[in-house]
């Protein structure tokens, strides 16, 4: 898999956990759970994301 596909995923999971972070009622474990996965998830997305543009821009 290369590196804008691990991204995308990565994005799209953190999405996905910041989806069920907004629909938990209150703040509670689960809330700060899916909402710390949700950060991490997009970061790493986004620096795989950059990583890939990087490697495309050098090819050109």
């Amino acid at each position: 898999m290369n590196k804008m596909l691990q991204g995308i995923a990565f994005v799209l999971l953190g999405t996905t956990f910041l989806l069920v972070a907004l629909s938990v009622t209150g703040p509670s474990i689960l809330w700060a759970a899916s909402l710390g996965t949700s950060v991490i998830f997009n970061l790493v997305g986004t620096v795989k994301l950059v990583q890939y543009l990087k490697n495309c821009k050098k090819e050109y």
